[in-house]
């Protein structure tokens, strides 16, 4: 099927799809087929298929299929870094073989597909991949072939580049389905999924993914294959609604069901819910009670505005956390592919410490040898032979012989050894049984050559890592090759002393925690606990600006925390995580530093990996976050079949839920989530910020709050880098930013006097008075941005 997208936009940004740049094949009787990404559309920075359909009609071929995606800015610059991906092939004469594999590409480029046979290269073909896009994407499964087009055409700026998918499309990999800011079944069979695919599904949105659900009179055939788990109702049955003033005029069949717990309904017809809503670990779960293709929806002209909506909630509106591809807001102008976050750990990978001296007895052993030799046994041995006058010449070549039996025993147990550094990054969420990994790793060797490292047992995503200064005119340097049978990474042709490194990721049976918190004026409070048989060196909790240092967490351990949680933003000043350790900017040497300024800079660099690469906007974790330490290791690496001399720092991170909220509390705690943006959405830009034109973004503030508990003096607090002036326009000017809050008491929305970079009192109709919810509306008649706002007040 083609790609839909209603907007006359992005035709431009698209293309005119692959083209082949030359082939080969044509000469020969190996003919090549290439289609790149989803119906040849390529989602920069995210793990894209490279589908290859093999036609021999010569003699039989038994080879390796080589898949290479070049990620240079062009001219051999950087940044470099290339994995050629070989699977292992044979066709007998007459027959036609169906590969796929996946590449990453952060730049529009080429791929190149071979066909090697004995070291030659018997077919080739290399494809551009013209049609690049790096906004939101989303993928959806229905047997409709027109299903859900109309998220295409929601809004400027905003809507999804909508592509369809069929049952074979969808990945098994859930960092391949990452590409898709949201994932749409409607009227589709999912117990016709791979149980590999189910489990992916699910993975995908526990890491942070957004699934919207359609079901209607098709209830049952949309939710067999999908846990109970990730699904925001429990549907027993269907209704039919001769009228439902929330869908328009027409006749609509909904399911039925009970609403589970945690979940919401925000759409509602009288007590019955229509769109549901839920929290699955860092991702978001949508569902229609009615199916979004029967004729009364698409014929409604209010359908875009509830599409949009759900969009909206689902992607921006995500603030779960820490998921690994970042909320959808840090995605504009920012490249989050694993390849670009292991170029920026190259520094602290290649920072190992020097070798040890040999072992005390094996010094001893040569020293005492030698003072035997060059001593005692020399005097008796010529003197025995009655020639002491040739101890001239004895003593220099016994030191000639010690000396060269020192530095070959150096060698013999230093000399030989292989190094590897490793950075390890697991994120787990609260009843998720697996967990997302991802590793970046260092080899260094001692000498020019192949070298081939193994990972263990698991199926990994493997990617280059990006340089961007070094080698550059080494046209090894950076390369590797990626067995996709086996896993094995081989680093072709390395220099002896240089470092080279790669990066995978995939999900992994996850180390089991729990953790609580309450937040009691002022302070947070809470306690994190250890079910799994890891052991955790110390950790680390932030909140907003703050954090507080953990000590030692055993096995079924647990460790409590306590302080006090400082608001605002670090806009203008150093990011939360350059001040939780000592590092290079703030006086830590990076070189020739001890293993505990090593350390501290390692874990410095790991926690920039989490919360800094996304700009200043976001520099911090959006919701209380536990970060474990242990030196334990999560892979099993091997270089040449042998165990390197591996060095190591792995991270264990977990989002905590905000739990009950007493007195106090200060700006950054309860965090704004967007629900609705009717406005033209600039893409690109600083990370974490949008830029709108003529509209409004909508936003929900929703404290825990416990029984019986109000909340009082409550205020907007904001943090926009722009000003109070809003974002410039084209010609110069800049548009008139206004402030609504919804009054619970008469239904309606109100003016506030808002102002950017100020708390911004609000009255107290503006709090719900059951929930303490409350609802802010941004909007200009002309341009203007906004970023992450939250709410500060008081719970009594």
């Amino acid at each position: 099927m083609a790609v839909r997208a209603g907007a006359a936009c992005f035709a431009a940004v698209l293309g005119a799809g692959s083209t082949a740049l030359g082939s080969e094949a044509a000469a020969t009787p190996l003919q090549i087929t290439v289609q790149v990404g989803y119906h040849n559309t390529v989602k920069l920075g995210q793990w894209v298929p490279v589908t290859v359909d093999l036609t021999n009609s010569g003699p039989a071929v038994d080879g390796t299929l080589e898949v290479q995606a070049n990620n240079s800015t062009g001219n051999g610059g950087p940044p470099l870094g290339a994995a050629t991906y070989q699977t292992p092939i044979s066709l007998a004469s007459g027959a036609t073989k169906h590969v796929r594999t996946y590449v990453t590409q952060d730049v529009p480029g080429t791929v190149a597909v071979r066909v090697v046979q004995d070291g030659h290269v018997v077919a080739s073909q290399e494809t551009s991949v013209s049609n690049t896009y790096s906004g939101l994407m989303a993928g959806v499964i229905s047997d409709q072939p027109s299903a859900l087009d109309s998220l295409a055409i929601v809004r400027a700026g905003l809507s999804p580049l909508v592509v369809h998918l069929t049952p074979a499309e969808l990945s098994d990999s859930a960092p391949v389905l990452r590409a898709f800011d949201l994932l749409v079944i409607d009227d589709f069979a999912t117990d016709t999924l791979t149980g590999a695919q189910r489990n992916a599904l699910t993975d995908y949105v526990m890491q942070g993914g957004a699934l919207l659900l359609g079901t209607g009179g098709s209830w049952h055939k949309t939710v067999a294959g999908l846990p109970a788990a990730v699904l925001p109702m429990q549907l027993m049955g269907s209704m039919v609604l001769a009228s439902a003033s929330a869908l328009g005029p027409g006749r609509v069949e909904v399911a039925t069901g009970v609403v589970t717990a945690d979940s919401t309904v925000w759409l509602a017809e009288g007590s019955t819910p229509l769109l549901v809503e839920s929290s699955v670990g860092g991702g978001v779960v949508e569902m229609a009670t009615f199916d979004w293709t029967q004729g009364s929806i698409t014929a409604w002209s209010g359908t875009a505005s509830l599409l949009r909506q759900a969009l909206v909630r689902a992607t921006y509106g995500n603030s779960n956390g820490n998921s690994p591809g970042g909320p959808v807001m840090t995605k504009f102008g920012s490249s989050t592919s694993i390849a670009n976050k292991g170029g920026a750990l190259t520094n602290v990978l290649g920072n190992l410490p020097s070798l040890g001296l040999p072992a005390w007895w094996l010094i001893g052993t040569l020293v005492l040898v030698y003072v035997l030799l060059v001593g005692p046994v020399n005097y008796f041995v010529l003197r025995a032979l009655n020639r002491r006058a040739l101890a001239w010449i004895t003593v220099p070549a016994i030191a000639l012989v010690g000396s060269a039996g020192a530095y070959g025993a150096s060698v013999a147990t230093k000399g030989t050894a292989v190094l590897a550094n490793e950075i390890s990054i697991v994120h787990v969420q609260q009843g998720w049984e697996r967990a997302y990994q991802e590793e970046y790793t260092g080899i260094l060797t001692p000498s020019r050559g192949d070298y081939e490292v193994g990972l263990g047992a698991g199926h990994r995503m493997v990617s280059p890592i990006y340089y961007y200064s070094g080698s550059m005119n080494d046209p090894n340097f950076g390369a590797m090759r990626v067995n996709t049978t086996t896993q094995a990474v081989t680093l072709p042709r390395m220099s002896a002393f240089t470092l080279r490194g790669f990066a995978n990721e995939g999900i992994v049976a996850g180390p089991q925690l729990t953790g609580t918190t309450r937040f009691d004026a002022g302070k947070l409070t809470g306690t994190v606990r250890n079910l799994s048989t890891l052991h955790f060196t110390d950790g680390i909790v932030f909140s907003a600006n703050s954090f507080q240092k953990l000590g030692e967490l055993g096995p079924n351990g647990s460790v409590s925390f306590s302080y006090q949680v400082v608001g605002g933003n670090t806009l203008g000043g150093q990011p939360i995580f350059v001040t939780a350790y000592p590092n290079a900017f703030n006086g830590n040497p990076l070189n020739n530093a001890s293993d505990l300024e090593r350390e501290n800079e390692m874990r410095s660099a790991v926690l920039s990996a989490l919360m800094g690469n996304y700009g200043p906007v976001t520099s911090s974790f959006s919701v209380p976050t536990v970060v474990l330490w242990t030196n334990q290791p999560f892979q099993s690496v091997t270089v040449n079949g042998g165990r390197p001399r591996t060095y190591s720092e792995n991270a264990v991170v977990m989002p905590l839920p905000l739990g009950p909220i007493s007195g106090t509390f200060p700006s950054s705690v309860v965090a704004g989530r967007m629900v609705d943006i009717d406005a033209d959405v600039s893409q690109g830009g600083m990370p974490g910020l949008i830029a709108a034109q003529g509209g409004s973004i909508t936003y929900s503030f929703a404290p825990t709050l416990a029984t019986g508990k109000h909340l009082t003096g409550a205020a907007i607090e904001s943090s926009n880098p722009f000003g109070a002036k809003g974002a410039m326009a084209p010609n110069g000017t800049a548009g008139l930013v206004k402030g609504k809050v919804w009054d619970w008491s008469s239904s309606t929305w109100v003016d506030i006097a808002y102002q950017d970079n100020i708390s911004t009192p609000i009255p107290d109709s503006a709090v719900n008075p059951k929930t303490g919810e409350v609802r802010f509306k941004l909007s200009s008649d002309g341009s203007f941005s906004s970023t992450w706002l939250s709410l500060s007040g008081g719970v009594a």
